[in-house]
């Protein structure tokens, strides 16, 4: 029973924010109310979630579904729906898991796929909010369908409105903005092609924009394949631009140098870590396919490429040296300090196995369904970060090949001004100002 068959204008794909207003007069709900009031909720229920709210809502119906989902019996009990609430795309119902289950129990396509028929919607998605607990998220409506556009003049214009540790790059699922730390951080997007990689990286240069301007950003770009896609900021909003195997080891070990320098001066100075500023900017790498150089250079070149890639990984953040990898495959062979990212983002995937080589081992089961997200939504992605539980799905900003333009022109730095002179003057006598000129041993009649 699909939901588009059920109630075909419960939700169309150009309603989302009359669904989101729909939802406002409900709130959260718990599981144990009296028969009138679960009654009134579901006839105030909207048509398309009333089988997931009597699936849940009723201990009846509720221990019937988990009966033939095999996820509890009479004999050793059933999970405890503890609430459920409405959400910008369906429902979230919160449960306490029963005894001997594992979030993997839930988590299984199996599983996910029969309870969708069941209630009638169209995808389960499923995360776990604390140890024992399960969080159910029933979807009927994709907040994240359509592109999320920007404009370039809308974002900061002064680099004082640009926080480094939280850049706008697009939106969330739930509608806030999805904001990403670059500084004190490194970043690791992996996705298949056309899946979005270049829509990010476009993303965190425009939210970067005023403070590149203003130089308390220096971008360094790596492209091995080319540059094709970057070129277009070539000498303009980029400060080095490498695109073959030696210029990519020279930047790469001209960053590490840099680093290292600011490690002596911050030690001589007793400081922990470094506040960019227009002296001591933070430098951005960004490495667009590292693949290139870890896995197809010569083997020299890919030992180097590793060597130098995990020196600042390891030891830049604090002093301000960022780097962002943006990868096809992310095994380990192409991008082998991948444990050495805080942030990773994980696009559209090929296989559930690489799922796991971006966010660690049973992130599948924990909600991060790279390897399900559909060719038609580039920008999609789930982010995963050191220290947070769970995965947050977003969408980042769709950029124009129009708007990459303005993103150079508006936010490239002014060009440093050659005051040096010239020609050689080192023979200039400014007594010998030439014979034509009044006073200096001109003869000739003076202009009244």
């Amino acid at each position: 029973m699909s939901v588009v068959n059920m109630v075909p204008v419960a939700v169309s794909a150009a309603s989302a924010v009359a669904f989101a207003a729909y939802l406002l007069p409900w709130g959260r709900r718990p599981a144990t109310c009296t028969a009138d009031g679960f009654a009134r909720d579901l006839e105030q229920a909207p048509v398309v979630l009333r089988p997931a709210i009597l699936s849940f809502g009723s201990p009846a119906h509720s221990q019937q579904m988990f009966s033939l989902l095999k996820l509890g019996n009479p004999e050793t009990g059933f999970p405890s729906v503890e609430w459920w609430d409405y959400s910008r795309h369906g429902l979230t119902v919160d449960l306490l898991m029963g005894a001997g289950q594992t979030l993997s129990d839930w988590a299984s396509e199996d599983v996910r796929s029969r309870m969708a028929d069941h209630i009638g919607v169209d995808q389960v998605t499923v995360s776990s909010p604390a140890r024992g607990w399960v969080r159910l998220e029933l979807r009927v409506h994709d907040t994240l369908a359509e592109a999320v556009v920007t404009d370039v003049e809308t974002g900061s214009v002064t680099a004082a409105g640009v926080d480094l540790e939280a850049v706008p790059v697009g939106m969330r699922e739930d509608g806030t903005p999805w904001l990403l730390r670059i500084l004190y951080s490194h970043i690791l997007i992996a996705g298949a092609t056309g899946s979005g990689k270049g829509s990010v990286l476009w993303s965190i240069l425009l939210g970067l924009g005023p403070a590149i301007k203003a130089g308390f950003v220096d971008v360094w770009l790596i492209d091995p394949k080319g540059g094709v896609e970057f070129g277009i900021g070539e000498n303009k909003l980029f400060v080095r631009f490498a695109t073959d195997a030696p210029t990519v080891i020279a930047t790469l070990t001209e960053a590490v140098t840099v680093m290292e320098e600011r490690q002596a001066r911050m030690r001589a100075a007793g400081l922990r870590k470094l506040v960019p500023s227009r002296d001591e900017p933070l430098i951005l790498l960004i490495i667009d396919e590292a693949a290139a150089l870890s896995s197809y250079a010569e083997r020299d070149q890919q030992e180097e490429f590793r060597r130098q890639t995990g020196k600042l990984q390891s030891q830049g953040r604090a002093v301000g040296v960022s780097v962002i990898a943006a990868v096809q495959d992310p095994s380990k062979e192409v991008m082998p300090n991948r444990q050495l990212f805080p942030t990773r983002v994980g696009l559209r995937l090929e296989e559930p196995t690489q799922v796991a080589m971006v966010h660690g081992k049973g992130a599948r089961d924990k909600g991060a369904l790279c390897d399900e997200i559909p060719e038609e939504t580039p920008g999609v992605g789930y982010v995963g970060e050191d220290g947070k539980r769970g995965f947050v799905r977003v969408r980042a900003y769709w950029i124009s090949n129009e708007q990459t333009k303005e993103i150079v022109e508006r936010f490239s730095p002014a060009a440093d001004v050659d005051f040096a002179p010239t020609q050689d003057y080192s023979d200039f006598d400014p007594d010998d100002l030439g014979d034509d000129i009044p006073g200096d041993g001109y003869s000739g009649p003076v202009a009244a």
